[in-house]
C-alpha cells in the first residue's frame, strides 16, 4: 500500500513484500525497437496515422463513427452499427469489407522507400461471439496489393485479443510505386462484430536503434534497466511511463546512467515504460516493458463520514483515504444496533453516496471500506447512522415482499454467485434458454399465463442474440410459478418471431398483445390467453409533430406498455415515457403524442431525473393510472400516478432496485440488473404481483456456453386495499371530519386486523410523513369497517387527485389503499 508517508511506511513491510509481491513482466516488440513508424504505435511519441484508432474514441456502440486516416467500404447502415469506431477499435459485422489507410508517409522522418527496405507489421484483431470470423491484412503499393496474412483464425467470446506480426522486404516494384497503403479485411459470419484493435508498420532503422529495456520489481519501486551499443560517454536516456492502455506517455527523467528506479508509483496500476537515447537527436524508442507491483498492505479506512436523512434517501459522504493507491469504496448497510451488515454497493469512485432503498421507520446503520488496485480492504470505518423523513409505504419499493420458496434454494444452477441460491421454479427458468420479459394475466380458466420472450441460451451471441427472440406461451397454476411452456411461439407470423410482449386488457374481456415484429410495432388480438392470435397490423404515430429526432422516432415503436381507457381509446407509455393516444377505438392508431419523455419533465426530482429511461409497464385500478419506468443508466425504476395517464405525479423514492429481490427464509439473491418490468393485476385491476426480467451479469457478459443466463421472476407485492370516501363534499385543509370505508376481503379482516393508532388519511405529501388525519371514531359495516379521521391537517388540496392511507396491521404489516376525491 503506499501511503503519503511512503519511504517510512514501506521500510517496515520489506519482509512482507518479497513474500507476497506480484510480478507482472512482459516486453514488448523486443526486435524492433530499430523503425520509423509509419503507421501505429510509436511510443514515447503519439501513434501515427490513428493505428490504433484513438483519435477517434467513440463511446457508443451505436454510432459507428469512421477515422479521418481510414476509408471504409461500407457505410454504417440504418442501425448505425454494422461497421464503424467504438472504444478505440475498428469493428464490422458485414460479410465482407474492409478499411483502407491512406498513404503511409506523413511520419516527419519518413523517407522514400527503396529496394530491399524491410518493413515490421503487426496487428491485434478480436472476434465479438464464437464463429468464424477472420481478418486479413494487405499492403498496396499503388495498385498493387501484397498479401500480409490471410482469413486469420480469431477466438471468439474470449475479449482476448490476438496477436499477429511479420516482415516484408519492399521489392523493386514497390519501390517505384510509391509509399505504401493498409488494407484490413474483415470476414464475418451471422452478423458477429469482427474487431481490429491495431494496425503497426514501421520501416527498420538500424541507424536510428533505441536502448533495449528490461525491468523487475523491486523493494523500493520499478526498476529498469537497459542496453544500448550505440551509447557513449555524453549519452542521455530519456524515460518515459504511461498507464493504460491508450495513456499518453510522460517523461519521467533524463539520465546519464543505464539503470533508473521508479518510486514514484502506485501499487496495483500497470504502467508501461520506454526509454530513449538522446545524442544529437532522440532516437526511436526501446521496446516495451509492461510492469505491475502489487502489495498486500490494507489502506487506511475512509474517515469524516457524514451521514444526511432525506425523504427517502440517505447521503453519505466522507474523506477519502490517506493511502493514494486506493481505487474504491464500498458501502455496508445494517441494522439500527449496527448488525446484520451486508454490502449495498461496491466500486464507488467517488467520496459520496446516495442510499436509494435504506429501510424506512427504523434507523440504517453504514460503515465504509477503501479498496487498494492491489485488491486489499481497508479496516471498516466509523459506523454512522440516519432514518429517513418518510414511513413505510412511501414508496413502490417498500410494497414488495420476501418470495415464497416452490421446493428449495438451489446452487445447482447457472449464474453468478450473487444470485445463488435461488429457486428454479419462481418465475419461468430453463438452462436452455434465456428468458426476458412477459407480463403475467391469470385468465378465465384460472391459471397464469404469460407470454415471453426467450431464445437459445448458446445461442452465438448468448444475450445479444435478443433481435432474434421469438415469444413463447407459457402457464403456471399459481402466480409466482413455476411456469411451464406450453406453446413454443404465440403466432405464426414472421416465423414467431418477437420481443418486449405485452398484453392490454381490454374493456370486454378480451385481450390486445404487441410485439415488436422484424422492428415494427405489431398488434394481435384473441379472445383468450391461450389464443388463437389474429394479427391486426402495424401501429401508426403521428410523431413528426413532435420536437422529437428522426434518429430517436424508433422509441414511438418499441418497449411499448399501454391500456385501453373507458371511452375505447388506447393510451400508450413510449419507450422513454412520453404518452399517446390513439384518435379511435382503433388499437392500430394512428396516435397523436401527448407528452415530452421522462427523462426532462420537471416533475422527477433532478436526482431521478439524470438518467434514461426505458421499459415502461402502464396500469390502471379503480382508482388511478399507475406507471414503473426502468431508469437503465441508474439500474433502478421510478413509479408515478395520475388521474388519467397524461398528467402524471411522481411517486417518492424508487420502485425497485437489484437490492429487492429475496425470500421468505431471509435469503436474498442480487441480480446485476433487473428490467422489463409489468405487473399482474386482480379482478379490481390492483397489482398482485411484479414480474422482471434478471440478468445475473452485464449483458456483454452473458456468452454462449458459459454459466451465465437471464429468466424471468415473479416478486409478490402488498396490494392496495380497497377504501371509499364517503364525505359528500369536496374535502379540504377546512373539512372536520372524513369518512372513509375500508373493505374486508378474502385475507384481511378491516374490523379486526388494523392497528387503528397508525392509520393516516390525506394528501400523499402528508401521509408519507406520518403526518395527515387520525382515527377519531370507527364503525362496522357489514363485514366492513367506516372510519371517521379528524380532518386536521389532510393536506388535501387541487394539486391532490387521490386520499392516501397508510397504517399497518396488528402483525405489522404495511396498509396502503389510495380513493378518489371529489372536485366540485
Amino acid at each position: 500500500m503506499i501511503h503519503l508517508n511512503y519511504h517510512l511506511k514501506k521500510e517496515n513491510l520489506a519482509i512482507t513484500f518479497k513474500l507476497c509481491s506480484i510480478i507482472f513482466f512482459i516486453f514488448w516488440n523486443l526486435g524492433v525497437s530499430a523503425q520509423t513508424v509509419l503507421l501505429g504505435d510509436n511510443a514515447p511519441y503519439p501513434n501515427v496515422n490513428d493505428g490504433d484508432f484513438n483519435l477517434i474514441n467513440a463511446g457508443s456502440w451505436r454510432l459507428g463513427l469512421q477515422s479521418p486516416f481510414w476509408t471504409p467500404s461500407n457505410q454504417p447502415q440504418k442501425e448505425g452499427h454494422s461497421m464503424g469506431l467504438v472504444q478505440g477499435k475498428y469493428f464490422s459485422s458485414f460479410d465482407y469489407a474492409y478499411i483502407h489507410s491512406k498513404p503511409l508517409n506523413t511520419n516527419s522522418n519518413y523517407r522514400i522507400l527503396k529496394e530491399g527496405d524491410v518493413l515490421h507489421w503487426s496487428m491485434g484483431a478480436d472476434l465479438e461471439y464464437i464463429s468464424n470470423g477472420t481478418v486479413s491484412l494487405h499492403l498496396f503499393f499503388g495498385e498493387q496489393a501484397r498479401l500480409l496474412v490471410e482469413k486469420v483464425k480469431l477466438i471468439g467470446s474470449d475479449k482476448t485479443v490476438e496477436h499477429f506480426s511479420g516482415n516484408y522486404t519492399v521489392t523493386k516494384e514497390d519501390a517505384l510505386a510509391g509509399a505504401p497503403s493498409v488494407r484490413v479485411s474483415f470476414y464475418s459470419s451471422e452478423d458477429v462484430k469482427v474487431y481490429l484493435d491495431y494496425v503497426n508498420l514501421s520501416l527498420q532503422t538500424p541507424e536510428k536503434r533505441g536502448p533495449t529495456l528490461s525491468g523487475e520489481i523491486v523493494e523500493k519501486g520499478i526498476q529498469l534497466d537497459w542496453k544500448d551499443e550505440k551509447a557513449n560517454s555524453d549519452t542521455q536516456f530519456s524515460i518515459y511511463r504511461s498507464k493504460g492502455k491508450n495513456g499518453a506517455y510522460q517523461k519521467l527523467t533524463t539520465t546519464q546512467n543505464f539503470s533508473f528506479t521508479d518510486t514514484n508509483l502506485i501499487n496495483g496500476i500497470a504502467y508501461n515504460y520506454v526509454v530513449t537515447r538522446l545524442d544529437t537527436s532522440e532516437s526511436t524508442g526501446s521496446n516495451k516493458v509492461h510492469l505491475k507491483k502489487i502489495d498486500n498492505a490494507s489502506p487506511a479506512p475512509p474517515t469524516a463520514l457524514k451521514i444526511e436523512a432525506l425523504n427517502t434517501e440517505i447521503k453519505l459522504e466522507w474523506n477519502k483515504s490517506v493511502d493514494i493507491d486506493v481505487a474504491n469504496y464500498s458501502i455496508y448497510r445494517g441494522d439500527t444496533e449496527g448488525k446484520n451488515l451486508r454490502q449495498i454497493a461496491h466500486d464507488i469512485n467517488d467520496t459520496e453516496y446516495i442510499d436509494f432503498t435504506p429501510k424506512k421507520d427504523v434507523t440504517n446503520s453504514y460503515i465504509v471500506f477503501a479498496h487498494d488496485y492491489s485488491g486489499n480492504k481497508s479496516r471498516a470505518s466509523k459506523m454512522i447512522k440516519a432514518k429517513v423523513r418518510t414511513v413505510l409505504g412511501t414508496s413502490f419499493s417498500d410494497l414488495i415482499l420476501p418470495m415464497p420458496i416452490h421446493k428449495k434454494l438451489r446452487t445447482d444452477l447457472w449464474g453468478a454467485d450473487a444470485v445463488l441460491p435461488r429457486d428454479a421454479d419462481n418465475g419461468i427458468e430453463d438452462p436452455e434458454w434465456s428468458y426476458w420479459g412477459g407480463r403475467p394475466v391469470k385468465d378465465k380458466d384460472n391459471k397464469y399465463h404469460m407470454l415471453v420472450t426467450r431464445w437459445p441460451a448458446n445461442a452465438t451471441k448468448g444475450h445479444w442474440e435478443w433481435p432474434n427472440s421469438t415469444v413463447a406461451h407459457v402457464v403456471s397454476e399459481t402466480p409466482t410459478g413455476p411456469y411451464k411452456v406450453k406453446e413454443e411461439t404465440v403466432y405464426d407470423f414472421h416465423n414467431g418471431l418477437g420481443h418486449n410482449p405485452d398484453i392490454v386488457l381490454l374493456n370486454d374481456g378480451s385481450y390486445l398483445f404487441y410485439s415488436l415484429v422484424d422492428w415494427e410495432a405489431t398488434l394481435f388480438t384473441s379472445k383468450s390467453m391461450n389464443g388463437p392470435w389474429k394479427r391486426l397490423g402495424i401501429m401508426t404515430v403521428d410523431w413528426k409533430s413532435t420536437n422529437e429526432n428522426k434518429k430517436l422516432s424508433y422509441r414511438y415503436y418499441r418497449n411499448l406498455s399501454g391500456v385501453q381507457q373507458e371511452d375505447g381509446r388506447f393510451l400508450w407509455v413510449t419507450k422513454a415515457g412520453e404518452m399517446m393516444q390513439s384518435k379511435t377505438d382503433d388499437p392500430l392508431g394512428p396516435y397523436t403524442v401527448l407528452t415530452d419523455q421522462i427523462r426532462y419533465n420537471k416533475i422527477i426530482p433532478e436526482k431521478y431525473r439524470n438518467s434514461n429511461y426505458e421499459d415502461p409497464v402502464l396500469w390502471k385500478d379503480d382508482v388511478q393510472y399507475h406507471m414503473l419506468i426502468n431508469a437503465f443508466w441508474d439500474y433502478r425504476a421510478i413509479y408515478l400516478r395520475s388521474p388519467d395517464g397524461i398528467h402524471w405525479k411522481f411517486n417518492p423514492g424508487t420502485a425497485y432496485t437489484p437490492d429487492n429481490t429475496s425470500y421468505e427464509d431471509g435469503s436474498r439473491t442480487h441480480w446485476y440488473k433487473l428490467e422489463r418490468p409489468h405487473v399482474l393485476q386482480d379482478e379490481h385491476g390492483r397489482a398482485t404481483h411484479l414480474s422482471l426480467a434478471v440478468i445475473d451479469v452485464p449483458k456483454a457478459d452473458d456468452l454462449a456456453r458459459d454459466k451465465h443466463s437471464s429468466k424471468n421472476i415473479i416478486v409478490p407485492l402488498t396490494v392496495h386495499k380497497r377504501i371509499q370516501l364517503l364525505n359528500k363534499q369536496k374535502i379540504g385543509p377546512s373539512t372536520k371530519k372524513i369518512r372513509v370505508l375500508i373493505h374486508s376481503e378474502a385475507d384481511f379482516d378491516a374490523q379486526n386486523d388494523i392497528e387503528l393508532p397508525s392509520l393516516r388519511f390525506g394528501a400523499s405529501e402528508e401521509v408519507d410523513f406520518g403526518r395527515g388525519s387520525k382515527v377519531t371514531k370507527t364503525k362496522k359495516k357489514g363485514k366492513d369497517l367506516i372510519i371517521e379521521f379528524n380532518g386536521r391537517g389532510n393536506g388535501l388540496s387541487e394539486n391532490n387527485f387521490a386520499g392516501k392511507l397508510l397504517g399497518k396491521t396488528k402483525e405489522g404489516k404495511l396498509i396502503i389503499a389510495y380513493s378518489k376525491l371529489l372536485h366540485e
